[in-house]
């Protein structure tokens, strides 16, 4: 791209407030120099970015972590920009091996696009439908020859693909490491070519697959897409990445009341990560809360409550956030039972662990027996439920177990 020659104090202005916004949380842009002249560009002709960020949709749950490049890519939306989300349905098949120290199950084509609906359906929380392409790999690879693939095998080398860290530890460590895996960021890679991407969002981890996108960009002659590179969110636990294996994670399909809870249950040192890249505050706001934290003016309580307060606000409504603050208040400052605690039935002389299970209080009896064994379920003002054999009689009728920190059930 050409760089522009003439100066215009209001591009030079509007380039200055955009980069502000999108630079804001931002771990890493390379190249910055070449971001800065396209945008400076794309302001300049009022022709839109196209920003691209990929989903392989391996699951069903979407958690906050998925979430932060989706975050900024609303920043570019509503700076005027497109975003594009691509749905590896390729590459799901593989499974990123990025971070990973083993080989991932393959889904089958059906799997994956049960799962690409359902993503989807929670990504549009966050982004603006208006704004965004949706693109399936299967557009194009469906139609690739074995002559395609030994093209863009020729233009990477071996030696550069095992400068991944991935595939270089796994081979440090004396793991597998199939010859497909190798292939991910090359098809992650090719799809920038397809799309025509401009600015390609991901993790601090997917440098290495989002910088093969510029490559073979460029042996195509197309200008070649910039990295942004975001943090990866640490789960409610604080020291690990969010992730569904580990269970720290806060999902878009959680209940509002959970959601509220999960927040609240945060290290403090989180805080400022979850503010910047789960709500949609304001830069300004931003750099009060964090003033306040600094010099002591602002509780961490409060600000964690108004936090949790934004955060279910952002997915549920202004009303429901309210009211989830008001609940946490009345059940965690004051040990009060919440009113609309679910009531069950029991089987007299069952088993506690049937019963968590058969009430829906817990997901599966696995978890139940966790609790159980973790000191997680007591009688509301009573004991600790700790033996994973106990059978409930007629006495408990009428109490209320609570079961973890934030559930809630009446026995009848």
């Amino acid at each position: 791209m050409e760089k522009e020659k003439e100066f215009d104090p209001a591009v030079e202005k509007e380039l200055e407030r955009q980069l502000r916004i999108l630079k804001n949380g931002v771990v890493e842009i390379t190249p910055e120099n070449e971001f800065v002249n396209m945008l400076r560009h794309s302001i300049k002709t009022n022709t839109p970015l196209r920003v691209k960020c990929g989903i392989d949709p391996t699951g069903f749950d979407v958690h906050f972590g998925h979430l932060v490049p989706y975050r900024k890519m609303r920043q570019f939306q509503d700076l005027g920009h497109r975003g594009v989300v691509v749905i590896g349905d390729y590459t799901a098949t593989i499974g990123d091996p990025s971070g990973r120290s083993d080989t991932r199950a393959s889904l089958t084509a059906e799997q994956v696009r049960i799962n690409a609906e359902t993503y989807m359906s929670q990504v549009f929380t966050v982004l603006n439908k208006d704004k965004t392409e949706i693109c399936y790999q299967s557009e194009w690879f469906s139609e690739i020859t074995l002559r395609d693939v030994m093209q863009w095998a020729s233009e990477t080398t071996v030696a550069k693909l095992l400068s991944h860290d991935t595939f270089g530890k796994r081979l440090e460590n004396n793991g597998t490491l199939f010859l497909h895996e190798m292939f991910y960021p090359v098809l992650q890679g090719i799809d920038s070519v397809y799309i025509k991407a401009d600015v390609e969002l991901g993790g601090t981890d997917q440098k290495f697959n989002v910088m093969m996108g510029r490559d073979y960009q460029k042996n195509r002659g197309m200008r070649p897409q910039v990295a942004m590179l975001l943090p990866l969110l640490m789960g409610t636990c604080g020291t690990q990445k969010m992730g569904k294996s580990l269970g720290n994670y806060i999902a878009i399909n959680d209940q509002p009341f959970d959601k509220f809870g999960k927040v609240m249950s945060i290290p403090d040192k989180l805080m400022l990560d979850y503010y910047r890249y789960i709500t949609d505050i304001s830069i300004e706001d931003f750099e009060k809360i964090e003033n306040g934290l600094r010099d002591g003016s602002f509780h961490p309580n409060e600000a964690k409550k108004q936090l949790a307060h934004r955060v279910v606000s952002f997915f549920h409504g202004e009303e429901i956030g309210k009211e989830m603050r008001e609940k946490f208040e009345a059940v965690f400052a004051k040990g009060k039972v919440p009113d609309d605690a679910p009531e069950f039935e029991f089987k007299r002389d069952d088993l506690l662990v049937n019963i968590l299970f058969d009430s829906q209080t817990v997901e599966s009896k696995g978890e139940g027996r966790r609790l159980i064994t973790q000191n997680a379920v007591s009688v509301v003002d009573g004991d600790k439920l700790a033996d994973v054999n106990l059978k409930l009689d007629s006495s408990f009728a009428g109490k209320v177990l609570k079961v973890g920190k934030r559930k809630f059930l009446r026995l009848k």
